[in-house]
């Protein structure tokens, strides 16, 4: 049956078929085949998987981050972004970046992240000099900020599918969030030192001071999703409905740029994508319930404790596999899927929950950016009219980047748990 499960997978996503179709596919198939359960077992696993109160995060969240695009959030974020760092050497790509880590604050997906961002700032770093190949890279790197600073999509699976604090994930990702975007910036200096780009004019005090009070609200929407969080207000899942209403009261009513004609677009957008993830996590449930009563967690749990008895090694060859499994996998299928795997091995060797957490979410931040298959790569290729083979040689320097940022949260566990720890979530 396992055979079966696994190659039916395979060469469903070699064809092309969306993960949370191949998933559900190859495990009917090998039900239907091996199993002499009744199918209607699937849909049963499938409703329950789907049914869990704290996906209703999910959609609002989308919904928010929508609804801050068109309303003119994101591009008073940029402007603030490029009027505070502009000046220095490879502004332009810091603008990107710290704009994208304001947005990661406000949407909670690595997609929605790069595109609200890359459509603003990649046109003019092409326009600057910087070239297809940086403009992309920096973009789509940054853009996968966004399911590292809270709150986060991810996250939510995550806390879900692993019975992690999902508070304590928010809390526990603005370190390593912040380190991530550091991590990006020096890069930019060294590629734009290199070529010799120039940087932009400084904005006067009276330009900063005037884009930071016209985005004041924007920013203000972080304050009352994390502090709300953090003082007990609401829970992430209340969260997400409160910054969605947020939203759309500052867009629509202060800023003005929010109209009734572009609600129908982003309701429908918000729906597709949320059907999109809430089916992903559907069909991984009934796949991973065929392993589970395979037994292959058990099965992969003593065959990586045999290899080494060390601590760190296991975590860095379950990183490894994070990474491999990041390039043509999606984070929700991944978490799904492996998560319930390797969790039992972790927690066994006294692995914090957060900080077991926080890896891999950078882990699956990275996996958003990493060929063939990372999304916030796609949307910024997309945006930038680049070629992979153009872009690829300094995206693999950017990549370097974060995977040296992942090493040390894997290495130093207070990145990931000071944070939670001041908050009360350890």
């Amino acid at each position: 049956m396992i055979a079966t499960l696994f190659l039916s997978f395979a060469f469903l996503l070699v064809i092309e078929m969306p993960v949370s179709f191949s998933l559900l596919i190859s495990s009917v198939l090998s039900m239907a085949l091996f199993s002499d359960i009744d199918l209607i077992s699937i849909i049963v696993k499938m409703f329950r998987a789907s049914s869990n109160f704290s996906q209703i995060a999910i959609p609002f969240f989308i919904l928010a981050g929508g609804l801050m695009d068109n309303g003119g959030i994101s591009r008073r974020l940029v402007k603030l972004a490029s009027n505070m760092i502009g000046h220095l050497r490879g502004g332009l790509a810091h603008s990107s970046v710290i704009a994208a880590m304001f947005f990661a604050g406000l949407s909670g997906a690595a997609a929605a992240d790069t595109a609200a961002v890359g459509s603003l700032l990649i046109p003019a770093m092409k326009e600057k000099g910087y070239g297809k190949d940086i403009s992309t890279a920096v973009m789509a790197t940054a853009g996968s900020i966004g399911i590292v600073i809270p709150p986060s999509i991810p996250m939510i699976i995550l806390g879900v599918t692993a019975g992690i604090s999902i508070g304590g994930l928010f809390m526990g990702g603005v370190i390593p969030g912040i380190m991530m975007g550091l991590s990006l910036m020096v890069v930019n200096y060294i590629y734009t030192k290199i070529r010799k780009l120039d940087p932009e004019p400084r904005a006067s005090f009276k330009e900063i001071m005037h884009s930071l009070v016209d985005s004041f609200l924007a920013l203000f929407t972080v304050v009352i999703i994390v502090g709300g969080i953090v003082a007990g207000i609401f829970t992430p899942t209340e969260a997400s409905i409160i910054a969605a209403v947020y939203a759309f009261i500052i867009g629509f009513f202060v800023y003005k740029e929010l109209k009734f004609k572009d609600l129908g677009p982003i309701l429908v957008k918000t729906a597709i994508t949320t059907g999109v993830v809430v089916l992903t996590i559907a069909a991984a449930s009934s796949f991973g319930w065929i392993l589970a009563a395979e037994q292959i967690p058990t099965q992969i749990a003593n065959f990586l404790v045999s290899l080494t008895e060390s601590r760190i090694v296991l975590l860095l060859l379950i990183n490894l596999l994070f990474l491999v499994l990041g390039t043509f996998l999606d984070p929700s299928a991944i978490i799904i899927i492996v998560v319930p795997i390797i969790w039992p091995v972790v927690s066994a060797l006294g692995v914090h929950p957060l900080h077991f957490g926080l890896m891999t979410i950078v882990n699956m931040a990275i996996g958003q950016c990493t060929p063939p298959v990372g999304i916030a790569l796609f949307v910024a290729s997309g945006i930038s009219g680049a070629k992979l083979s153009e872009v690829l040689r300094v995206h693999m320097s950017y990549l370097g980047a974060l995977v040296l940022v992942l090493l040390l949260v894997i290495f130093i566990p207070e990145l990931s748990l000071t944070i939670p720890r001041l908050t009360g979530y350890i």
